[in-house]
């Protein structure tokens, strides 16, 4: 039997693990083994954690690449799938390209924005493929490695996570709900919406100031700032709305969200742009220009039952139905990879 080594996040809940489940099942005739990458950090002090997340060097860095060298030392492999690279040394990344005949390097996140890495940068040509989520920086990506070896694939929801048979409710709340981090363009966002008069269900990192601002709004409810798993999936699944909103911090043009809301039965809202109209048509999920544009909508869209039933039901069968699962996304991967004979 093959065998096949995934080298990431395995922390419950995160989009790093989803990938290995995934490809663990779509790919059942390799016997795979897993690095936990976020053992080192679970185990650094918050001090040592923050260097090695800014500057990529450290106790935690150095931990990450010993437990990785120690784990591989006499192993061979068909395939090694490394998730998000960016603390691996170049000697552990030449180490791992010795161990195996296929070599694949997944990010669902920026490169060449936030998460940088220069060990990444010295490394990234050792990879058989390079995929990436993001298209505004596959000209960064060529000019590392050459068109050939780079791969643009969508962000992807989870089968087995992501879906409306364990949490859909009886009747939905009328309300928005975004769940991810503060950033000031989403906190005006939640604000244009809640002058509206829009109930808003609020979770994740950041929101401290909003809160202590907004925080006796009857209209504001905040879930907390660890909304993950099946927490996730109830909070979206329950509400009406789902805000699909992107990051002003780099120029994305979709997010897991843009998926994961409509997977899990809700309508998500969305900027109209070249990815998320490629995805969707207008009667498959709600487009807004601006966020006064957005609060207009939602408040006649609240009111609108049958509306926003038909705009839920096919919003949910354009994602479900359209290629846009890890097992699609990933078994494209692993298509272009030399495995889909496998599969």
């Amino acid at each position: 039997m093959s065998r096949g080594l995934y080298i990431g996040i395995q922390t419950a809940g995160t989009t790093s693990r989803m990938r290995c489940e995934t490809l663990q099942r779509i790919l059942p005739t390799m016997a795979w083994d897993a690095i936990d990458t976020d053992t080192a950090f679970a185990n650094a002090s918050r001090v040592w954690r923050s260097v090695g997340f800014r500057w990529k060097f450290g106790p935690m860095v150095a931990a990450v690449n010993q437990n990785v060298c120690e784990q591989i030392e006499g192993q061979r492999f068909d395939l090694i799938w490394v998730d998000k690279a960016i603390y691996l040394f170049p000697s552990t990344v030449r180490r791992l390209r010795d161990t195996c005949k296929t070599f694949v390097h997944f990010t669902p996140d920026t490169a060449f924005f936030g998460n940088r890495s220069r060990h990444f940068f010295r490394t990234a040509a050792l990879f058989d493929l390079l995929v990436t989520t993001k298209s505004f920086e596959l000209d960064q990506y060529d000019a590392l490695v050459g068109s050939g070896r780079v791969m643009l694939v969508t962000q992807a929801y989870d089968t087995a996570l992501h879906r409306v048979s364990d949490c859909k409710p009886v009747e939905k709340r009328r309300d928005a709900v975004f769940v991810g981090l503060c950033e000031p363009d989403r906190q005006r966002c939640v604000e244009t919406l809640l002058d509206a008069g829009v109930p808003i269900r609020l979770g994740g990192r950041g929101w401290e100031k909003l809160l202590r601002r907004r925080g006796s709004d009857a209209r504001l409810t905040f879930l907390g700032s660890r909304v993950f798993g099946l927490d996730y999936v109830r909070a979206i699944a329950e509400g009406s709305l789902g805000l699909g909103l992107l990051s002003k911090r780099f120029p994305e043009l979709h997010t897991t969200r843009t998926l994961e809301i409509p997977a899990c039965g809700t309508v998500v809202a969305t900027e109209r742009n070249v990815e998320t109209t490629q995805i969707f048509s207008p009667n498959e999920a709600l487009f807004f220009e601006n966020y006064d544009d957005l609060a207009c909508q939602v408040v006649n869209l609240l009111g609108a039952r049958e509306k926003l039933g038909k705009l839920e039901h096919a919003g949910w069968k354009r994602v479900t139905t359209g290629g846009y699962s890890y097992d699609c996304v990933l078994t494209s991967v692993l298509d272009r990879a030399g495995f889909g004979q496998s599969l």
